[in-house]
């Protein structure tokens, strides 16, 4: 039976980088089937008229879903939501797919029988404003190969590494359907929803592949707000250890991960080196964790707030 990929695609102002999105998604290869489904998040510049220009000639089907602005974890779940293939593959708006992206993850779940695969990020960056098409730049790239590998406890390694990026995963749609998608009371979707997929799955299989190239630079990239996404990090573990009766080990791995973030933060930012400083007093206790809860995560992951501008659901 043949495979259909679906391709959801989140949007919000990404009109520079349209041409290379559009490319890597065009330029797939691969004995699957597939369809295009573009998110828009209230875009406030040309993104949708220019998105339609663009694909309007393109023979696979395309659907093209606008909203008002309610964040990625929205964007991505109405984006799944509408998805009518047996796989799903995420895209953000400003990353742009090696051609053999698709086809080596499905390559590594077939291996391995697994409902979900992930990869690398390319060390290349493309410059959405420079003068090398989008087609040329693809040409040139190069496909290093390398055997994929099964990670058999997938939320222990998610746990460890955080491989946050959506648009480096491909998943079963029953998948991603079964773990109920991003946390919508999260802004930054990445880790909710790949906390969940790497439990569900149990194992997942990767490959050192390259499976895609984010530009050199994007003015409004999530990536860029360090304390949004350290913060939103640490929010996803709280809810997820609320959803979830884990292993002790399992839990004690995720209060120490959260709660080192919070000191790193602190120690950096706020000079708070000494080991009597409060932030630090908190990352002690994951050493003697009998009694700490993830509300523990929320209270102090406050940090990441102080002199930032966070954006959180449902705050005022």
């Amino acid at each position: 039976m043949t495979r259909c990929v679906s391709f959801v695609t989140t949007l919000y102002n990404k009109a520079v980088f349209l041409p290379f999105v559009l490319a890597g998604l065009k330029a797939q290869t691969g004995p699957f089937e597939r369809e295009f489904v573009f998110v828009d998040d209230g875009s406030t510049d040309n993104t949708v008229a220019l998105l339609k220009e663009l694909t309007e000639d393109w023979t696979d089907p395309v659907t093209i879903v606008e909203q008002e602005n309610q964040g990625p974890s929205m964007a991505s779940n109405n984006g799944f939501a509408v998805a009518t293939g047996d796989l799903i593959k995420p895209v953000d708006g400003d990353d742009m797919l090696n051609p053999w992206c698709t086809a080596a993850l499905l390559e590594a779940m077939e291996q391995f029988g697994t409902e979900i695969a992930h990869g690398l990020v390319s060390p290349e960056t493309f410059d959405p404003t420079g003068k090398e098409p989008a087609e040329a730049f693809l040409e040139r790239q190069v496909d290093p190969g390398g055997a994929p590998i099964l990670y058999k406890n997938a939320l222990v390694r998610s746990l460890q590494r955080s491989r946050t990026n959506p648009t480096s995963w491909l998943a079963t749609a029953d998948l991603v359907k079964r773990s109920g998608g991003c946390d919508p009371d999260i802004f930054i979707q990445d880790y909710s929803i790949e906390l969940r997929l790497m439990h569900l799955a149990g194992k997942a299989a990767f490959t050192s592949r390259n499976i895609f190239v984010p530009p050199k630079e994007a003015p409004e990239r999530l990536s860029g707000n360090e304390a949004q996404i350290l913060h939103d990090l640490n929010m996803a573990l709280a809810s997820f250890l609320d959803e979830n009766p884990l292993p002790l080990t399992q839990k004690f791995l995720a209060y120490r991960r959260a709660l080192r973030r919070c000191w790193a933060w602190a120690r950096r930012q706020k000079g708070q080196k000494t080991p009597f400083s409060k932030v630090h007093r908190a990352y002690l206790r994951v050493y003697f964790p009998f009694g700490i809860s993830p509300d523990h995560i929320r209270k102090e992951s406050t940090v990441f707030q102080q002199g930032a501008r966070l954006r959180i659901p449902g705050a005022r």
